[in-house]
């Protein structure tokens, strides 16, 4: 159950970061810390530039890599059945 005095969005944030268990999960914390951060810095690029910044390769793959290994850790967390 949530802390009443958290507002709902907190709930939210804490539900997405943590495991199944409750407990804060550091795969989903950096894999969505690392995705804002570009996304801040990309927006920023792209309003300074006046245009649409490119991303590099190299910067999408540590991305793509974090969201597999959250979406994998997600099915491994799972406690077994028996």
């Amino acid at each position: 159950m949530a802390d009443p005095k958290e507002w709902g969005i907190a709930a939210d944030l804490r539900k997405i970061l943590s495991d199944d268990t409750g407990n804060l999960s550091s795969k989903r914390v950096l894999a969505v810390g690392w995705g804002l951060s570009v996304l801040v810095v990309w927006i920023y690029v792209s309003i300074k530039g006046a245009t649409m910044a490119p991303i590099p390769w190299e910067v999408a793959g540590i991305i793509f890599s974090l969201a597999g290994v959250v979406a994998a850790g997600k099915w491994g967390e799972k406690p077994p059945v028996g």
